[in-house]
Parts: structure tokens; C-alpha cells; sequence
């Protein structure tokens, strides 16, 4: 029967542990690299702010006269074009107070 020495089981127990270092830097690599794909597919606050700006334009444009959706359609258009707004002022205030 054979019986693991001293000097064995501490050369098997630094492999693991080295084999768990390892393990886990390519853990920490993959988390860094789904981070830097989420930061690119995300929008600039400026893209945004334009995308609301087309979908309001279009509410905006569907407005018919008459129609009994035209409250609808106003109600969502105002709620857009204050979105846009807010955005615009949030991101201008930053600045200005840098300035003085």
C-alpha cells in the first residue's frame, strides 16, 4: 500500500493551490471582459436623449386632429420632452458649476 509522504502531499497541495490562483485570475479576466462588453453596447447619455427625442418627434407627428387618442398622445409626448429636458439640464449643470 502506498502511503503519500510529507514532501508528496505538499507538492500536491501547492499545485492546487496554484491550479486555484489560476482559476481564479480567469474568473477576474472574464468578469472584466463581460464589464467592458456591457460599457460598450451601452448608450451615451447624449444617444439616449436623442432616441427619446425621435420617439417623441413620432407621438408628436401622430397627433391627428379629432382623434380621441390625441390626449394619449400629448399626455406621452410632454412626459418625453421633459425626460429629454431633465437629461439636458442635468448634464449642463455640471459644467457651469465648474466654471465659476
Amino acid at each position: 500500500m502506498f502511503y503519500p509522504t510529507a514532501e508528496f502531499r505538499n507538492e500536491e497541495r501547492a499545485k492546487y493551490i496554484e491550479k486555484q490562483k489560476q482559476r481564479r485570475e480567469l474568473q477576474r479576466q472574464q468578469e472584466e471582459r463581460i464589464a467592458a462588453a456591457r460599457k460598450t453596447a451601452e448608450k451615451a447619455p447624449h444617444e439616449t436623449a436623442m432616441d427619446k427625442l425621435k420617439e417623441t418627434k413620432k407621438l408628436v407627428n401622430s397627433i391627428q386632429i379629432g382623434s380621441p387618442m390625441n390626449e394619449e398622445y400629448i399626455t406621452a409626448a410632454l412626459k418625453r420632452i421633459c425626460d429629454i429636458l431633465d437629461f439636458c439640464l442635468t448634464e449642463i449643470r455640471p459644467e457651469n458649476s465648474s466654471e465659476e
